[in-house]
């Protein structure tokens, strides 16, 4: 019987088959490349007035692009925060891993976009090379990804007809494993980041702020977000969630729908609990 990581192999190099050889997809790889915006940390970002919606507000247990194509489906601009590896374009999604960035890569059209010389070196090589696992704000903004398998625990190619677009905004939360490097996150140093809540909690809140000012920026409507770090990066559900809370109240004018999709098993719902505390 295969194990898990062979399954997701698997689905991942089968979604790789049909993007190098769909005449579609092949085309949307190129455009959401040629259109895709790297913001570094220290660029200012210039919001356009907030439309003054009333936005629905909900947490979720779903997968990321579960909730985001439900949105796209009713045609709104809909924009997904991919939780990403500061050095790996996508994660361990080569070798199976199944957190987030990975589910998302398995199921659109989002890594070829991001494993590209330019995000290489603007993005990847630099958090490699500056070793430090709180990695910093820099951001990518990738348009029109074509979501073309089911987000399911077995990720099913879909009809044409079904695939829908979103727009992904790949930025990394601090890593705050005991030792933060490994094969998928090379680079962050072999110590934890000496960091209080009190701390990250400033930290989280200028990167937030960041997330919802790109999304803005870019005229979403609607956006899906989750619990940030809070799986292997070791980020504590209550602080993140009480950020997200309070960074929410400045943006919530600017989009339609604001979910926090957050999946999880009966036995692990401690981030779904922070976040369904926090959320208002």
């Amino acid at each position: 019987m295969k194990d898990r990581r062979e399954i997701n192999i698997e689905v991942f190099e089968d979604t790789m088959k049909n993007y190098k050889s769909n005449p579609t997809l092949k085309a949307a790889v190129s455009n959401s490349v040629a259109n895709q915006k790297f913001t570094a940390a220290d660029e200012t970002v210039e919001l356009p007035q907030c439309a003054g919606y009333t936005p629905t507000v909900t947490v979720s247990g779903k997968r990321s692009l579960e909730a985001a194509v439900e949105y796209a489906k009713q045609g709104m601009k809909t924009c997904v925060l991919n939780f990403a590896s500061a050095s790996n374009p996508g994660g361990g999604v080569t070798h199976g891993s199944s957190a987030q960035e990975e589910s998302i890569c398995r199921c659109s059209t989002l890594y070829p976009c991001l494993n590209t010389g330019d995000m290489w070196s603007c993005f990847y090589t630099p958090h490699r090379q500056a070793e430090n696992p709180l990695y910093n704000n820099d951001c990518i903004y990738t348009p029109d990804v074509y979501v073309i398998k089911s987000d399911t625990n077995v990720p099913k190619l879909l009809p044409e007809s079904e695939w829908q677009k979103v727009n992904i905004i790949t930025c990394a939360a601090p890593n705050l494993r005991h030792k933060p490097s490994n094969c998928m996150n090379p680079g962050a140093g072999d110590k934890r980041a000496d960091i209080n809540d009190k701390e990250l909690a400033q930290l989280l809140t200028s990167r937030i702020r960041r997330i919802f000012e790109i999304a803005a920026a870019n005229g979403n409507e609607a956006l899906i977000l989750g619990a940030f770090g809070c799986g292997a990066f070791k980020n504590p559900p209550i602080v993140v969630a009480k950020v997200f809370a309070e960074q929410l109240q400045a943006f919530r004018g600017c989009f339609k729908a604001i979910e926090f999709a957050v999946f999880h098993t009966e036995r692990e719902a401690g981030n779904y609990n922070a976040f369904k505390a926090a959320i208002r």
